[in-house]
């Protein structure tokens, strides 16, 4: 059978993607968005990752080997996070007219 090629060999900027970092206990893993991505000096393979925690918004940077899955394109989670919110989003502000030609109070 042959060897698999390690998954954060394929990671690019702006994927969402499972951190673990090793040494961590079970469980205390993160999902973030790639926000950049740096090879080494003797190879141009990913070697750390800056990446932005869903969660908190905190950058942080890990080695490209604590990223344990690759779950998609960052549009996919935005996408996802609204259906399972029930929102629709027309792109247009999310504010209600008080019939008299002004905006109402934010929805």
């Amino acid at each position: 059978m042959p060897q698999q090629e390690p998954r954060f060999l394929a990671v690019r900027v702006g994927d969402l993607v499972a951190v673990h970092p090793p040494h961590t206990a079970p469980g205390e893993g993160w999902i973030g968005e790639v926000i950049h991505a740096e090879g080494g000096a003797r190879s141009a393979a990913n070697s750390l990752f800056q990446v932005a925690c869903i969660d908190s918004g905190v950058i942080r940077t890990v080695n490209a080997d604590a990223v344990i899955d690759i779950l998609g394109p960052s549009t996919a989670l935005e996408t996802a996070h609204d259906q399972s919110h029930g929102r629709q989003g027309t792109g247009q502000g999310d504010q209600q007219s008080d019939g008299h030609g002004g905006m109402g109070k934010a929805r």
